[in-house]
């Protein structure tokens, strides 16, 4: 039976991009003119029950259609089945143009072509002219994106089944990922290893004229004293100038105000690593929900137009270039607002860092002229922060410089030097539409040269500090300095370390769990040529040569390959030498045959196992020895003990007796701070896995804390508790800090 040829239609084409919502945008500039579908991203990948890759065969990849994407493909056949031309708009960059390749390779037949289209924003004017003038694929930038996928199987694949013969099944490894574990863990042994120095500070308070003021001690003798290595080292030392300072308590000179002017350029507009760190210090919002704002504020938002509109440029890109028509219409708009005056002299432009792609522009509005005034009707409160943040650092670019005069004033007397100085802006040039990124110190008073007084002396024992842990903003940044991964990476591989239990968040930092640190040291050892940093930053760069046409797909290929089986056979070798080494052993025996217990790494963490395995399979968990900590209360439907446990969501206690299913929150031991409450304060956790603490009389009563509650009076307001925080201990009535 003959089958019925979908019927043509003739001077049209069927628009295929990534997103639904960008599809929506779409449809709201071209109307019934096109038929507008989404892919909803990648529609193929690697065949996943193998290697899918035939290495003898210049590397040639499987792919195969995952299950979730069968009713899309399906649905895009059928409307392509009826088109001669199909435009393909996915996003601008490798992985966007591998997955227009790949509709192309599964819609390809019946002389049907396809045209690409890329557009840098999402607007009615940059798609009209990206139809009027469509382009052919890629396929430079196709064998970079493919390189990239067939590397990662390589090194996945390969290395996790090894992995999986050592420690257990479900344990991974991965190329990119593995060497970003290796940062985090690098960086948890410096914190660890750090011994910290003691050193003191000593803080004077001088009055001149009526005006009293602070200085710093910076010089005892002419050597200076305001550096951890040069200050007094001890409470003795600093004792000893605190005492030389007092004796010539009124005798003491200020120099005459010593003030310098300098010029401070704007920052540049934002690629994706520097909106991520920026958004996470001053919004506090974390990196991936950063790149889904942007994501919606690229893709279009409804104006009220019966059109969707995007507003910014492509928010993946590690280039700070702004386009020309981008950087004149800035300039205008500034030059309308404010004037000439508050203009730079010359259009200001900025390099990119090595390493960099600079196939896109850097992160900026659509159009300058859609203030966040404007916008904030039609976003959400994120939406409208993030624009604003934007929009401010990419206007601020071709503002005249700030100019800030800082004033340093010296007090001497007895060969002890203290110095104090201030900053007071002369220009706000930049500044006057992101003041936020502008970091001053207060202004000085009104000193002058001549006689003042010492009115008191405080010396602050301090210690010198290790080197912070990551946060996820700071990682992607510590990633983008050492050319490891690409903007589109950066969100991904730090959710996958969260969703292999690799590393965990310690309230903002992260921290190698230890299945985290047993894992890449593992690999680091075993595996050194693959997961070096500069090995991997040179992956990264010869993906790049691929997509400019200075290498081949097959020869990138090799040159990893001949590490990783190398490296391999090396591992294979040593197989059971490495088992032996993750095994400890304990004094316990088994209960069914006498024989020694081994604590043993599996599918689900460490275990006890028995040495005599195969013919005794005796086994337990051991986290479930770690869970059964003696909580000193009981249980309240028995009287059994409670032991605290941890689980899926967090420390809990529950009843030692088998049958009996009490359960309650973790307690503090700490009594709610409210009137007539009589409540203890207990440990919980929000849905997202953030911790907290809470009245156990909840709902009756619902006081509750971030930090963790310290059973201890304010001594300044008597609050009857105190909470821990990361600078120290504090009030959480009078705000004081009460102990570091």
């Amino acid at each position: 039976m003959a089958v019925k040829k979908a019927k043509r239609r003739s001077g049209r084409g069927m628009v295929i991009i990534e997103s639904p919502a960008k599809a929506s945008s779409l449809k709201s500039y071209l109307g019934d003119d096109y038929e507008i579908m989404a892919s909803y991203g990648h529609i193929r990948d690697l065949y996943k029950k193998s290697l899918a890759v035939n290495i003898e065969d210049g590397f040639k990849p499987r792919f195969s259609i995952p299950m979730d994407k069968r009713k899309t493909v399906a649905a895009l056949k059928k409307a392509a089945a009826k088109f001669d031309t199909i435009y393909l708009a996915g996003d601008p960059d490798r992985e966007g143009e591998a997955i227009c390749w790949h509709l192309s390779q599964i819609l390809e037949g019946d002389g049907r072509t396809f045209r690409r289209l890329r557009f840098n924003a999402i607007t009615r004017d940059t798609v009209i002219q990206a139809l009027k003038h469509p382009d052919a694929l890629d396929m430079q930038l196709v064998d970079a994106q493919l390189a990239r996928r067939v590397m990662d199987r390589l090194v996945g694949y390969k290395i996790t089944n090894w992995l999986g013969r050592v420690i257990g099944q479900g344990k991974t490894a991965g190329r990119v990922q593995t060497v970003v574990l290796r940062i985090i863990q690098e960086r948890e042994d410096e914190v660890t290893a750090f011994i910290p120095v003691e050193y003191w500070l000593l803080t004077g308070l001088f009055r001149q004229d009526g005006i009293e003021f602070s200085a710093t001690l910076s010089r005892i003798d002419g050597v200076r004293s305001d550096k951890p290595a040069t200050a007094p080292h001890s409470e003795e030392d600093a004792a000893i100038v605190v005492h030389r300072a007092r004796e010539h308590s009124e005798v003491w000179d200020a120099s005459a105000p010593e003030a310098k002017i300098r010029s401070l350029q704007p920052p540049p507009p934002f690629i994706t690593s520097t909106l991520q760190q920026t958004a996470s210090n001053r919004l506090t919002i974390s990196p991936a929900r950063t790149m889904k704002l942007a994501q919606e504020l690229y893709e279009g938002i409804d104006l009220g137009k019966s059109e969707r509109q995007g507003l910014i440029t492509y928010m993946r890109t590690d280039s700070v270039r702004i386009s020309a028509d981008g950087l004149k219409e800035c300039r205008d708009y500034l030059t309308s607002r404010f004037g000439d005056d508050a203009l730079h002299p010359k259009p200001r432009r900025y390099r990119s860092g090595k390493g960099s792609q600079d196939a896109h522009e850097a992160i900026r509005p659509v159009s300058i002229s859609m203030t966040p005034e404007k916008a904030k009707a039609h976003l959400t409160g994120p939406q409208a922060t993030l624009y604003r943040l934007i929009w401010n650092r990419f206007a601020a670019t071709q503002m005249k410089d700030c100019r800030v005069e800082k004033t340093t004033v010296t007090v001497s007397c007895a060969g002890l030097e203290f110095k104090c100085s201030g900053e007071r802006i002369v220009e706000k040039g930049w500044s006057v539409l992101d003041p936020s990124s502008l970091k001053t110190e207060q202004p000085l008073p009104d000193l002058h040269k001549g006689k003042l007084e010492l009115l008191n002396l405080d010396s602050e024992q301090k210690f010198t500090a290790p080197p912070p842990r990551f946060t996820e903003a700071r990682l992607v940044t510590e990633m983008k300095k050492r050319g490891i991964g690409r903007p589109s990476t950066f969100v991904s591989t730090i959710k996958t370390l969260h969703s292999r239990k690799y590393v965990e968040k310690d309230g903002r930092v992260l921290r190698p769990t230890e299945l985290g640190t047993t894992v890449v040291r593992l690999l680091v050892r075993m595996f050194p040529h693959m997961f070096e940093m500069d090995f991997t930053a040179k992956m990264e760069d010869l993906l790049d040569s691929i997509a400019g046409g200075s290498a081949t797909y097959e020869e990138v290929l090799q040159l990893l390959n001949g590490p990783l089986e190398s490296s391999l056979e090396a591992a294979n070798r040593n197989l059971d030498e490495v088992k032996g080494e993750l095994q400890e052993s304990t004094e316990e025996k088994c209960p069914e045959c006498g024989s020694p217990l081994l604590v043993r790494w599996g599918k689900f963490g460490k275990f006890l196992a028995c040495t005599s395995f195969p013919r005794c399979k005796y086994s337990r968990p051991l986290d479930e020895d770690k869970a059964q900590a003696f909580s000193g209360r009981s249980c309240p439907d028995c009287g059994s003990d409670l032991l605290i446990r941890t689980g899926r969501f967090g420390r809990y206690l529950s009843c030692s007796r088998t049958g009996c299913k009490h359960t309650e929150p973790v307690p503090t031991g700490v009594k709610c701070p409210e009137e007539n409450c009589g409540g203890e304060l207990v440990e919980k956790r929000t849905r997202k896995g953030r911790t907290f603490f809470s009245c156990s009389s909840y709902p009756d009563c619902d006081f509750a804390l971030w930090n963790t509650p310290v059973n201890t009076i304010c001594p300044r307001c008597g609050y009857p508790l105190l909470e821990k925080r990361k600078k120290g201990t504090f009030c959480p009535r009078c705000r004081k800090k009460i102990s570091d």
